[in-house]
């Protein structure tokens, strides 16, 4: 097989229920030339077996790796594993428990060549709650309408989704070898944050071109990392740690945006106090966990 196009990387740990169902949605791709990385963080479940039986049902574009001694390196350090082993022209990511739609990469790669000099293109998703019950309806990302089919220079997106979370954008379509060249993911973020620091690092240094269309769907469940650590309380201190980086990236790597910089200290002196509202949230929790008994 010649050299893909596309490389797609899937980081897991424990994610048997999904997996099939992301590994499908890549094979659905409206392209072919695409090779997929499966990395498996140090799964206790049946995980490994079954991403290897699906890299067996495809193995010229299916591959499966794992960290030394079958361990858990945590989410950056897996993408890297992944990046390492890629060989597309473009990269991007799929969540073990989310899917593509069918155009994803031949859309994103559309809208990428129209401008030569962005570094990504980046989509919005929609967040997909109707996959468990359909009553509930989905949510799309919107993107402010000027920002779409625009080259933006650094920062980028990075000032709204440091103004609304909800905005942070998921598996950008992006050059090889500039990614390569920035170090791909920040090995320090083992879980949460770490998409935010990635992105953050990317617009900072190059520009990116926003596209409208939704082609990408979040998976919402209660045992995703995000859910998980918003119910442990331990998404406040995670938010503070990427502030507290985000500070020192944009003095050493950074746009000198500073309507950007006084944003980044507004979020820091609002984290303040995220002792005290865990423990607020932790005693709710136990609260509703008691009532519901």
């Amino acid at each position: 097989m010649s050299r893909p196009r596309f490389s797609v990387v899937t980081i897991v740990r424990d994610g048997e229920e999904y997996l099939e169902e992301a590994v499908t949605s890549v094979r659905e791709q409206t392209v072919e030339d695409w090779e997929l990385h499966i990395v498996d963080d140090g799964s206790s479940d049946r995980t490994l077996e079954l991403a290897e039986h699906l890299a067996g049902a495809d193995p010229d574009r299916i591959h499966v790796h794992v960290h030394p001694e079958n361990a858990n390196r945590g989410m950056s350090a897996s993408r890297n594993l992944g990046l390492r082993h890629a060989t597309g022209d473009f990269v991007t990511w799929l969540d073990h428990d989310d899917r593509f739609l069918p155009t994803k990469l031949e859309v994103l790669l559309a809208r990428l060549q129209v401008h030569g000099e962005a570094v990504a293109v980046i989509g919005p998703c929609r967040r997909w709650h109707s996959w468990r019950d359909p009553a509930i309806p989905d949510e799309d990302q919107c993107f402010p309408s000027g920002m779409c089919g625009t080259l933006l220079p650094p920062p980028g997106l990075l000032p709204l989704f440091l103004e609304n979370s909800r905005l942070v954008p998921l598996a950008p379509l992006v050059r090889r070898g500039p990614l390569v060249a920035m170090g791909g993911h920040i090995e320090h973020f083992t879980g949460m944050h770490e998409d935010q620091a990635f992105l953050s690092r990317l617009m900072f240094r190059h520009p990116v071109v926003v596209t409208d269309e939704t082609l990408h769907l979040y998976r919402q469940h209660e045992a995703s990392c995000v859910t998980t650590t918003h119910r442990q309380g331990r998404d406040l201190s995670a938010r503070r740690d990427f502030l507290h980086w985000l500070t020192d990236e944009f003095e050493f790597g950074g746009t000198r945006d500073e309507a950007l910089r006084t944003l980044i200290r507004r979020r820091i002196r609002e984290s303040r106090g995220w002792r005290l509202r865990r423990w607020r949230r932790l005693l709710i929790n136990l609260r509703k966990s008691r009532s519901s008994r």
